[in-house]
């Protein structure tokens, strides 16, 4: 029997046998539809994350304006805005506020991102925090580092981490 033969014969018999089908389609399908949920769930996450981000630092600027913070500090700052930002995982060890002055008839739109914290060497960055008197203008600019959920699914390893670990 040559290999031709035994081919046909082999395919004539499985012609019309449907069984392991189902398991076929779903093991070429189930990967995708696994990767695009993890996906969406992390593409939430960081949504919310910013979101609450900036709820929590409006809030927090809100509760300066109307008197309702005293004293101005870092430590207060950070611990107002994360106290409001609920769902931002850490929020306290991993936000980095800046707080600067500026001129509001010649503003100057700053020339680099908020800064975020270097995890890798806990560092904080060299950042201006002042606060401001009487009806001055102040810029308030935050970032927050956020782990991946799944760093492995297509938007996790397409997202540039910044310093250390994690994602601005």
């Amino acid at each position: 029997m040559t290999f031709m033969t035994r081919l046909k014969h082999l395919l004539k018999r499985h012609r019309h046998d449907d069984s392991g089908v189902a398991t076929v389609e779903f093991v070429l399908v189930f990967p995708f539809f696994a990767f695009m949920i993890m996906g969406g769930y992390e593409i939430g996450y960081y949504t919310v994350s910013g979101a609450m981000l900036d709820r929590g630092l409006d809030m927090a600027v809100r509760d300066v304006r109307l008197g309702k913070m005293p004293s101005v500090t870092l430590p207060s700052l950070k611990s107002a805005t994360c106290q409001y930002a609920r769902y931002v995982r850490k929020c306290e060890e991993n936000i980095h506020i800046a707080l600067e002055s500026v001129d509001a008839n010649n503003f100057v739109r700053p020339s680099s991102i908020a800064s975020c914290i270097d995890r890798s060497q806990n560092v904080t960055p060299n950042t201006t925090f002042r606060d401001g008197g009487e009806n001055e203008l102040m810029l308030v600019r935050a970032c927050v580092n956020v782990d991946p959920i799944f760093p492995t699914t297509w938007l996790g390893a397409s997202m540039q981490p910044v310093s250390g670990k994690g994602y601005a």
